[in-house]
């Protein structure tokens, strides 16, 4: 019996590692395979591909080659392959060119599929082949369940150049998962020209607090004066986020108004607002402050104290005088953080501020 028992154990396991070993040779076979698809599509696009960059060959020969190859081939080779070698006005003639070819329609009419991973595929070829009129298309995509999907059709708002749409995602920019914030905030840079005339409209005190906060954080990531200007308003917001959000994001405002705000909020009741003032004032280069920063040395908060040791250092010669002064004082927090920072190199406060 005992004997049975073990020949059963010995078949199941032989029968495990015998399926393993055949799992891992069709495995590897069928990515041998993908490989020799993917460089078999390669090759048949990039002469073509070529020809036409040079101005030797037509959209059509394109368009021709990438309608010959299987629907998903002509898709990877489409988006990840011709799209990045071409200019915009390439792209948008080549676009004309495939927008009623059978395959890119049936692609296409994926986006109301049940699988994310179709909807994802029309998201990629409406990055490519999208126009004006897909406007509706590519908010049913933006408003998808899938972060891949949203992220993938963030993409398209760089080819249909629309302001209705980049307003659209200003306003629900503050629902998505964090990670497709970020992607779809990059998306906004490249777009400035749209983006940034809608956002200076949306950057007053009474909009909602959610989506406010997300503003301020795409202002201070576009830089760009108009917005950063409207910052100026929040300084003494009620709500302690904003005036966070607000001081962290003038640091980036080259000019005499962000350094009065900034010396302003240095004496905010919240030890957060302090601290990226002090922040603020020492990427600005705010020398007139260099009074403000010292007394900060002696503030309860030691991110505050901290913040403010970092910008004297930032501010030359003057503000390095302050500090190695400020190693005599009584008050043994303010030498201690004194004595720490007059020691570092230029290179080390520049990495410290900025972190």
């Amino acid at each position: 019996m005992r004997v049975s028992v073990i020949l059963l154990v010995a078949l199941i396991q032989g029968a495990f590692f015998a399926l393993l070993v055949l799992l891992l040779v069709v495995n590897r076979a069928r990515r041998m395979l993908r490989s020799r698809r993917t460089t078999a599509a390669a090759n048949r696009v990039s002469e073509p591909l070529q020809k036409w960059v040079v101005g030797a060959g037509t959209a059509t020969d394109l368009a021709s080659a990438l309608r010959r190859l299987p629907e998903r081939d002509a898709l990877d080779q489409l988006t990840t392959h011709v799209a990045t070698k071409l200019t915009p006005e390439h792209l948008t003639h080549l676009a004309r060119q495939l927008r009623e070819d059978r395959w890119v329609r049936r692609i296409l009419s994926q986006s109301t599929s049940r699988l994310w991973w179709r909807r994802l595929d029309a998201a990629r070829l409406l990055a490519v082949v999208g126009s004006v009129r897909d406007r509706q298309l590519l908010r049913s995509l933006l408003a998808d369940e899938h972060a891949a999907v949203q992220a993938a059709a963030s993409i398209c708002l760089t080819r249909l150049g629309d302001r209705a749409t980049i307003e659209h995602v200003l306003d629900t920019l503050h629902t998505r998962p964090p990670i497709v914030r970020v992607f779809q905030l990059r998306i906004l840079r490249e777009v400035w020209t749209h983006s940034v005339p809608a956002l200076v409209e949306r950057l007053v005190p009474m909009a909602p607090l959610a989506k406010l906060q997300v503003w301020i954080a795409l202002a201070e990531s576009l830089g760009d004066s108009r917005c950063l200007g409207a910052l100026l308003g929040f300084r003494n917001h009620p709500v302690i986020e904003i005036r966070i959000s607000t001081a962290r994001a003038l640091r980036r405002y080259m000019h005499p108004d962000a350094e009065s705000a900034l010396r302003t909020m240095l004496k905010d009741d919240d030890w957060r607002v302090r601290a990226q003032a002090a922040r603020g004032l020492g990427a600005l280069g705010a020398a007139g402050a260099i009074g403000e920063l010292s007394d900060a040395l002696l503030d309860r908060a030691w991110w505050v104290r901290f913040r403010a040791a970092l910008a004297l250092a930032q501010l030359g010669e003057t503000g390095r005088r302050s500090l190695r002064t400020a190693r005599e004082r009584v008050d043994r927090y303010a030498a201690d953080m004194a004595a720490m920072v007059s020691g570092l190199s230029d290179g080390a406060v520049v990495e410290l501020a900025e972190a």
